[in-house]
Parts: structure tokens; C-alpha cells; sequence
């Protein structure tokens, strides 16, 4: 019986760069733009355009994670109609938003499937998130807010300083991943590694964001599940507790930082999120099946709260944003959908990139629990990339051919002649 094999992937010019645009611009959102376009919309939309010149090779194969995220969408258009009421033209352009993130889910996880593809991916995003992290120590665009707690938040090109530290962080472990865990390492990348690795973990730490602090030590955890024997385990176990005790270290010499977690430790404050949860919660109790429609559940968790500078109110939690937007009916397949793209992570351990994979996932979406980034390009990708690692094991593990017996007897005869 003759069985079939995964023939190597070749990836055209043109999508690798479209793709390796649109996650270099991640990095770099600009608030106070005059377009009226995020960066990562626009260089997104340039990606899926060049998708259209690969049909096959971007849209040839519909995972059941993308299944999933079709019956959420679905979903969501239902919960737009149903229940954003006066906020529907809002709600769209979000949606929009969104559908735009899962098409580029869709073709980047196929994309990826290129393993050397994923690889360039992971690189770009790495060297994008350094170079972001050095505008504000070399003056450029550095832009600073100054907190009750004591210290400044330091962020560049006015960016939201937690959301500067979730994608700075993704970056890190990912630059981690490459450098340390994936095979061909020499002196010079090791060192580069290192002295990245200190640039980004100082530009967290002065952002002052205890999510990001917390989405990066979550991210080095994982890395200590990249072993094949307990010995491997209880050394880079070692190395990843000692990793988190520098990072807490450094957080702790940082006025800003230590300021905002000793405050956190002694009053329980979470910058609002302590009222915005119950609010949450509770909304979610009263509408759990619909929700109150999509935008229209920031409105009213904003005059839940007593919101007086705001009509509107971020969850600050992508799993509370979906409860009460759209109910449990958008909320499921998502879920779905994640698990899914994550089982194929799970699985892909021991192959081309290890945990690299599930470390990314764990440090987004720790983010997303203290911040709400569900239309985030950077999730989308991630997603993605957990998916495709599951077709490189499959590939790496494909057994040798079945000769024939036919073919061993001509062997044979071969020999004896």
C-alpha cells in the first residue's frame, strides 16, 4: 500500500514579504496618525491582497480552528443586529476589524506551514519590538505619564503603555525561543540574544504595566517545559526561575514599577478593574445567552461603574468582553476556536520550533486577561502559528516508505549479480 508524504512548501517572494510587513508593523502603532487606519489594518489589508494572487496556497485548506472563528463571526453579526441598537455603525466597524484578523489567521496559518516562513515571521517580530524598544532611550518619540503611585509610564509614539508592553513582551519570548531553544546557535547570536533580551525586559519594566510583566514571566514559565527528560526539566526549570527572579529584581528597582505593584499588593487596586469585573460579571448573569450586543456592552458597563470622564468602558478582559458583548452564543466558538489552534501547539512540542509556540500563546494571552486585544493583529498571528506548528511534527514525523516486496527482490537480485 503506498502512502503519501508532505512534499517541502515553497513560498512565494511576494506573500513572505506582504506577510513579513504586516507583523514588522505590529510594533509600531501610531495613536496620533492623521489616516484614519491603524498601521496593522492597513499593512493587514496589504497582506490579504496579496493572498488573492495564492488562492490555493492561502485559502486551499480550512482548519477546524477556522471553522470555529466563521461560526463566531457568524455569531457576532447576529449579536450586532440583535443588540448594539444606536451603536450598530460602531459595532460594525469593529467587526470589520475582526473579520480582517481571522482572514489573516486563515492565510498566515497556511502561510506558516513553510516552517522557514515561521522562522523569518518569529525574527521580524523580534528585531521590530527591539527597535521599538529603543526609540524611548534614544529620544525618539519617547512620550512619558506620570502616575499617582509615584514615577513615570514610559511608552514612544504615544502608544497605551500596557499595550506597548503585551507586544513588547511577545517579542522577547519569541526572540527568546529563537536564540536559545531552537538549534543552530553560535557566539554571536547568543550574544546579540542576551544583550536584545536585557533592551526589551528594561522597556517593559519602564512602561510600568504589571500585565505585561506578568504576560512575559508567564511566557519564560513555559520554557521550562522544552526538555525530554526530567533532568532537562529540573535544569531549565533552574534557569527559568532564575530568569523570573531577575525580572522581579529589576521591576523592584524600577520606581515605577515597584510603586504600582506594592500598591496592588496593599490596597487591591487594579486601575479600576477591581469595579470593572463584579460589573462585568454581573452583566454577563443578566444576558448570559446574547449579551448586550457589541459596543453597546462598554456603554453600559460605563454607567454601571459610574464612569464620569468616559460614555464608554474597555473590560480589560478579552473573555469578559465576549461574555457581554455577545453572550455564551459568540463567546463558545471562540473559545473553540483557540483550543483548537492551541491543541496543535500542545502536540508540535517536540518538533522544529518545541514550546516556543505555546510560550507565545501564554504570553498573549495573559495579556488579554488584563487587557482586552481580541481584534489584535499580534493575537491573530500568534493563533496562527500555533496552528501551523502542528503540520511541521506531522511532516518531521512521517515514517520511512514501505518498500515493496517486489522492489526487495530486485534489490536482492541486484546484489547477487
Amino acid at each position: 500500500m503506498s502512502q503519501r508524504f508532505e512534499t517541502p512548501i515553497r513560498t512565494g517572494t511576494a506573500l513572505q514579504a506582504g506577510l513579513l510587513l504586516l507583523v514588522a508593523s505590529i510594533p509600531f502603532e501610531y495613536p496620533e496618525r492623521t489616516i484614519p487606519l491603524e498601521i496593522p489594518t492597513l499593512t493587514g489589508a496589504v497582506f490579504l491582497l496579496v493572498t488573492l494572487f495564492y488562492p490555493s496556497r492561502c485559502y486551499g485548506r480550512i482548519p477546524g480552528p477556522a471553522l470555529g472563528f466563521a461560526v463566531y463571526l457568524a455569531a457576532s453579526l447576529f449579536t450586532i443586529m440583535l443588540g448594539s441598537g444606536e451603536h450598530t455603525s460602531e459595532a460594525v466597524s469593529e467587526f470589520i476589524v475582526v473579520l480582517q484578523g481571522v482572514l489573516v489567521f486563515l492565510a498566515a496559518a497556511n502561510v506558516m506551514r513553510d516552517v522557514s516562513v515561521a522562522r523569518r515571521a518569529l525574527m521580524t517580530l523580534a528585531a521590530a519590538c527591539s527597535l521599538r524598544a529603543a526609540l524611548p532611550f534614544l529620544g525618539l518619540g519617547r512620550t512619558t505619564d506620570a502616575v499617582w503611585t509615584g514615577g513615570e509610564r514610559v511608552s514612544a509614539l504615544g502608544q497605551n503603555a500596557n499595550s506597548a508592553a503585551m507586544i513588547m513582551a511577545a517579542g522577547l519570548v519569541a526572540l527568546i525561543g529563537l536564540v536559545f531553544l531552537i538549534r543552530h546557535r553560535t557566539t554571536f547570536s547568543l550574544v546579540l540574544g542576551g544583550l536584545l533580551s536585557a533592551l526589551l525586559a528594561l522597556a517593559i519594566l519602564e512602561t510600568g504595566s504589571r500585565g505585561g510583566l506578568l504576560a512575559l514571566l508567564g511566557g519564560v514559565l513555559v520554557f521550562a517545559l522544552a526538555a525530554n527528560s526530567w533532568q532537562q526539566r529540573v535544569r531549565n526549570g533552574t534557569i527559568a526561575l532564575l530568569a523570573i527572579s531577575l525580572l522581579t529584581a529589576a521591576a523592584l528597582s524600577r520606581p515605577v514599577m515597584k510603586n504600582r505593584l506594592v500598591d496592588t499588593a496593599t490596597t487591591g487596586n487594579l486601575a479600576g478593574r477591581e469595579q470593572l469585573y463584579p460589573a462585568l460579571w454581573s452583566m454577563f448573569l443578566e444576558k448570559p445567552l446574547l449579551g448586550w450586543g457589541p459596543v453597546a456592552n462598554g456603554y453600559e458597563l460605563a454607567a454601571r461603574v459610574g464612569e464620569r470622564d468616559r460614555a464608554s468602558r474597555a473590560a480589560h478582559n478579552v473573555v469578559l468582553e465576549l461574555i457581554t458583548a455577545g453572550g455564551l452564543l459568540t463567546a463558545l466558538p471562540f473559545i473553540v476556536g483557540v483550543w483548537l489552534s492551541v491543541q496543535r501547539a500542545w502536540r508540535a512540542r517536540a518538533g522544529e520550533h518545541g514550546v516556543l509556540p505555546l510560550a507565545l500563546f501564554s504570553s498573549v494571552f495573559l495579556s488579554n486577561m488584563s487587557g482586552d486585544w481580541g481584534a489584535s493583529k499580534l493575537l491573530w498571528l500568534v493563533l496562527a502559528y500555533c496552528l501551523a506548528s502542528g503540520q511541521w511534527r506531522a511532516t518531521a514525523r512521517c515514517p520511512a516508505p514501505v518498500r515493496s516486496r517486489r522492489w526487495v527482490m530486485t534489490s536482492l537480485s541486484g546484489v547477487r549479480n
